[in-house]
């Protein structure tokens, strides 16, 4: 879908959203842009996407690259939520029964199909979140360094997507995302455990 397709997908869907063809980083963007809870921003590609510790993030115009507004809530484990949120979602869609890594890889076929960034905000007497998305959506995009150790949805489906995939995942995404964030941290840190193949630190921070 173009960015003009998506606008009018989330305005029919009543969703809130701001898409872009190209900006440096939709979580940046929102960082320094507040908007209400809710609010998505979405775009085609990133020229200086990242992940955790400013890691490089690839962003061809191939994936879903997506960032929402929620409120900040102390003792809410945002990451483990967002990954709940993505994996229920690619089963919802797809029927797909995707893994996570700790802490913040969503994996399938033991290779990374999505990553997921949260970063808090702290700004005078404003405190929100802001939580990022990173999904490979088509094949053969990525560099040759990347490929080995990363996968699609199109490669895992074996078929051709539906147009409306993007817009589709971002809605369900963000949908699951505001029920996750109503459990209680106990409910989605169970939920996160029951799905996580890696270890899980002992007293880990889990923001």
């Amino acid at each position: 879908m173009t960015s003009d397709q998506l606008k009018k997908y989330f305005d029919v869907r009543s969703r809130c959203a701001e898409v872009f063809d190209s900006i440096p980083s939709t979580n940046t963007y929102l960082k320094t842009n507040r908007r209400d809870a809710g609010t998505l921003v979405l775009a085609i590609s990133q020229s200086a996407g990242h992940g955790q510790y400013e890691r490089v993030f690839e962003s061809p115009a191939s994936g879903l690259y997506m960032s929402i507004c929620v409120d900040y809530l102390p003792g809410i484990p945002m990451t483990l939520a967002a990954a709940n949120a993505v994996t229920d979602a690619l089963y919802s869609l797809f029927g797909l029964s995707c893994s996570v890594k700790w802490v913040n890889d969503i994996i399938a076929n033991e290779k990374k199909l999505c990553g997921i960034l949260s970063e808090s905000v702290f700004c005078g007497e404003e405190f929100y979140t802001v939580i990022g998305f990173g999904l490979n959506i088509k094949k053969g995009v990525l560099s040759d360094g990347l490929s080995s150790i990363a996968i699609s949805l199109e490669e895992l489906l074996e078929d051709a997507l539906p147009e409306d995939t993007v817009g589709a995942l971002a809605c369900e995404i963000a949908d699951n995302l505001e029920r996750e964030l109503t459990l209680g941290a106990d409910i989605i840190f169970e939920r996160y455990k029951s799905r996580c193949v890696t270890e899980i630190p002992e007293n880990a921070l889990v923001l």
